[in-house]
Order: C-alpha cells, then sequence, then structure tokens
C-alpha cells in the first residue's frame, strides 16, 4: 500500500509542476524551478507563475484533496456508495448566502464573500444533523440523506428566487455556480487553505474508528466506539473540508462522489490507506482538469467545475448501474 501511495504522491507532483507550466503561454520545468527557487522581479515568467499560477495550484491541490477525503468520509458515515458532501447540503447553503450577500450588498470583497460561502455551508450542514439526528432512536443514515435532500431543495429555491429578484446578480455569482480556481488572491484565501490542512490531518486518528463503523453501527458499540460522538466529529470534519473547497472554489461536482470510489479500488477499504489515497486522487484530478480548463479553448478558460461534471457524470451513471458490486 505504501508503494502504491507513494505513486499516487508522484503522480500529484508531476501534475503539480504540469500546473505551473500550463496555460496561454506555456513555460519550461527548468523556467519553473527558477520561479520558485531564484524569482526575478523584472522576469514576466517568474511573475506569471508566483502571481497567478501558484496560487490557483495550491488552491486546487487543497480543494480536491479536501472534497476527496470529504467524499470517503461522507461514504463511510452513511454507509451509502453514491453519498457525497453535497448530501449535507453545503453546496447549497454555500451558494445561498453567496446569492444573499451579493444581493444585498452587491460588489463584496472576495473574503467577505468566502467567510460568507463558508458559513452557509456549516449552516446547513448543521441543520441536516439537527433534522436527521436530533431525536435519539429515529437517527440513522437514511434520514441524514433525505433531511439533506429536503434542505438542499429549500435553499437552492431561495437562492433561484433571489436571484429572479436581482438578477444583475446572475454574473456576480456564475463563479460559484460554475466553479473556478481561478482570481483567488492567496493573501485571501489562505485562512481557509489552512484550516482545510489541519482538517486533513486531524483524519488521521480517526481512521481506525472509521475501519470498525464501516461494519455497522452495533459492532463498532460492540468494539466500544462511541459512535454517536464519532458521527458528530466525522460531520464536523466533511463540514471543513468541503465547506472551505466551496468557499475557495464554488461549485466542484462529482469529485466528493468519484474519487473516493477509484482510490478504494487502487488502495482497499482500509482507511488508513483508502482516506489518503482519496485526498491525492483528489488533488490529482483537480489539478488535471484545472489543466484542461485553462488549455482547451485558448485564450477563453472553461470552468473547472464544468470539466469536472463532464468526466464525473459518465463515471456517475456506471457507478450506478453497478452499485450492487460497488462494495465487492
Amino acid at each position: 500500500m505504501r508503494v502504491r501511495l507513494g505513486w499516487l504522491a508522484s503522480g500529484l507532483a508531476v501534475a503539480f509542476v504540469l500546473s505551473l507550466m500550463a496555460g496561454a503561454h506555456w513555460v519550461g520545468p527548468v523556467k519553473v524551478w527558477h520561479a520558485l527557487w531564484s524569482p526575478s522581479a523584472t522576469d514576466v515568467d517568474d511573475l506569471l507563475i508566483r502571481t497567478t499560477r501558484l496560487t490557483r495550484t495550491l488552491v486546487a491541490l487543497i480543494v480536491g484533496a479536501g472534497l476527496g477525503m470529504a467524499g470517503g468520509i461522507m461514504q463511510t458515515l452513511t454507509r451509502n456508495p453514491l453519498a457525497s458532501p453535497g448530501l449535507l447540503g453545503i453546496n447549497a447553503g454555500a451558494l445561498f448566502v453567496v446569492v444573499l450577500l451579493v444581493t444585498l450588498g452587491g460588489a463584496l470583497p472576495v473574503w467577505l464573500v468566502s467567510a460568507g460561502a463558508f458559513g452557509g455551508a456549516a449552516l446547513a450542514a448543521a441543520a441536516v444533523w439537527w433534522i436527521a439526528m436530533g431525536r435519539p432512536g429515529q437517527a440513522g443514515p437514511l434520514r441524514l440523506i433525505l433531511a439533506g435532500a429536503a434542505l438542499t431543495a429549500l435553499f437552492h429555491a431561495f437562492s433561484q428566487a433571489l436571484l429572479v429578484v436581482d438578477q444583475q446578480g446572475l454574473d456576480s455569482v456564475l463563479f460559484w455556480l460554475a466553479g473556478s480556481v481561478s482570481a483567488r488572491p492567496l493573501s485571501e484565501v489562505w485562512p481557509l487553505m489552512l484550516l482545510s490542512l489541519v482538517a486533513l490531518l486531524a483524519c488521521w486518528p480517526l481512521s481506525g474508528q472509521w475501519n470498525v463503523l464501516a461494519a455497522g453501527e452495533s459492532i463498532a458499540v460492540g468494539a466500544g466506539v462511541r459512535v454517536g460522538r464519532l458521527q458528530g466529529v466525522s460531520v464536523a470534519l466533511i463540514v471543513v473540508l468541503a465547506g472551505a473547497a466551496v468557499a475557495m472554489a464554488g461549485n466542484i461536482a462529482f469529485v466528493g462522489l468519484i474519487v473516493p470510489h477509484v482510490a478504494r479500488r487502487l488502495t482497499g477499504p482500509d482507511h488508513r490507506h483508502w482516506l489518503p489515497a482519496a485526498a491525492l486522487v483528489g488533488a490529482t484530478t483537480l489539478l488535471l482538469a484545472d489543466i484542461a480548463a485553462r488549455t482547451l479553448i485558448l485564450p477563453g478558460e472553461v470552468p473547472i467545475g464544468v470539466m469536472t461534471a463532464l468526466v464525473g457524470a459518465p463515471l456517475f451513471m456506471g457507478l450506478i448501474r453497478r452499485q450492487g458490486h460497488l462494495n465487492d
């Protein structure tokens, strides 16, 4: 397993360098090395790499890793192979708050909109958790999924109503609707990146308990796992990872759904290997999607959310057809 994780880490390193090289103006790996370690204040390529490409590369890496990890935790928590962080209403809650802020305040600083998106994601997830798990004896994965679906529909309806009232705000929220890792100043997103890294590291000590929980709640209780507490911590980690990802990059579809299955195929069901692999595969996937997004229609750019949907939708349909074999 360590060998496979090593190969995945190597693939991520290659994708990272390619992301710094790619764009309307391609640069070589030597120029990338020079820009990172001995930059010149007057070299245009050095400035391009350090001020633009490095930031979007780091954002794509953190967002992809967070969504991959959050998707794996969500599928374990609900014991549903077709679950994703969006089932907690995270994307819909973030979008609603963004639309609300744009409608009420017009042009706002990026950091304020990002903070609002993260707050909306957390609020939506908290509401879903309270509805689904608030009554002892009736809580369960199915109630969590149903509550998430209901709250997601409600938040989407509110967002659409606001956009109908203020159609000029539609242009301002297209970033969140389509997803993008461009034009995100590092000075404004670094708190969310740091929060995501802390959450990614916090997942490691829980891997053994998630292995037991995956076998069923009754078995986990018999093994001494405090199931209610573990479920609460799991939801909190999903909110931080997926909420920060949505706040930084908008609506990135299918990564949290598809990536955990790819990682599971590579490493097996042991969460000590599976979740790190999901983070590595998610980061690599989003980096490659961003490279494709900015090079396919030069000098224009395809939203990265569109790229992930183009690849993820066919895979998702395949997963539905093979649902009975996903846990083999």
